[in-house]
């Protein structure tokens, strides 16, 4: 859920709020800029309240889905029709009135690409966005429904310009649906008292891009893997350590043993000749010292 000041708002798909990825605000634009994972084929909403304990004034909420406009809503002021000062009413934006009873819900789609060169000078900026712009203002009166909303179109992109975008947001079948009263609004201000913004791609493409981060099983395992290499790095550390102390040990007792005879040939004493010297060429200890054997 993104919050700015008393608003919130979010969407919801099977009735469930959609985890939002990446939260940025600028504070001084009154915009609250995220990212959400879409699935083709679902049914969403928009969804945002007012948490003012009272307030006088008339709010109209417009939202714009991949840039185009598409019928608001109001929220009249706490004192009107004897609205309780503590009541939050959720206001839900989740369909297109096509005629006096009937409707098109939103809805997540595969977006159309073509080759048509009349679709080139189409940027598709705002694709891949639902936005939400929040306003005072005044309502003007009723005024009659149109039929056969325009809105109701699905984007097509140039497959040249379509950005890694592969969804879009369509409209379901057409429902019947009970008989609403419109009204007309005028937006009071020079900007919107805030504006939520929900970009919305593939899930994979946002894990991809690392906006929605890995899973924590994933963590988790390479948290293990970098645990086993380093006890594998330290295993081999001691296994040099006891083999370098192994060969000192060699070193100190063949060095022990040659001033062993050393010392017995020194005193063998006065009437026997000493023992001739045979030297041998070429013996090595393992040390790479070179020794004589008697």
């Amino acid at each position: 859920m993104l919050h700015y000041k008393q608003f919130s708002a979010w969407i919801e798909v099977d009735g469930h709020e959609l985890e939002e990825y990446g939260v940025e605000g600028d504070l001084e634009k009154n915009v609250v800029v995220c990212w959400i994972a879409s699935q083709i084929g679902k049914n969403f909403s928009i969804n945002w309240k007012d948490k003012s304990p009272f307030r006088d004034y008339t709010l109209a909420s417009y939202p714009k889905l991949d840039g185009t406009s598409v019928g608001g809503m109001a929220l009249r002021p706490s004192n009107f029709s004897g609205l309780k000062e503590t009541s939050t009413p959720i206001i839900t934006l989740k369909d297109v009135v096509t005629s006096m009873t009937s409707v098109r819900r939103y809805m997540f789609s595969k977006l159309n690409v073509t080759d048509e060169d009349e679709y080139l000078d189409q940027s598709g900026t705002h694709l891949g966005e639902i936005v939400l712009e929040i306003w005072k203002a005044e309502i003007n009166g009723p005024r009659m429904i149109k039929t056969g909303s325009s809105a109701t179109h699905q984007s097509t992109v140039h497959e040249r310009s379509k950005k890694a975008i592969s969804h879009c947001v369509g409209y379901g079948e057409e429902e019947q649906a009970a008989p609403r009263s419109v009204v007309s609004s005028q937006r009071v201000g020079s900007k919107p008292l805030v504006t939520f913004i929900f970009k919305y791609r593939d899930y994979s493409l946002l894990q991809a891009n690392g906006i929605i981060p890995p899973p924590a099983n994933n963590k988790r395992r390479a948290s293990s893997d970098e645990a086993l290499g380093q006890a594998a790095v330290d295993v081999k550390e001691k296994s040099n350590v006891a083999a370098i102390r192994a060969l000192d040990d060699a070193i100190r007792s063949l060095r022990e043993q040659r001033a062993s005879l050393l010392s017995k040939r020194s005193n063998t004493g006065g009437s026997q000749p000493p023992a001739k010297r045979v030297k041998r060429e070429g013996e090595y200890i393992s040390s790479g010292e070179v020794i004589d054997l008697t």
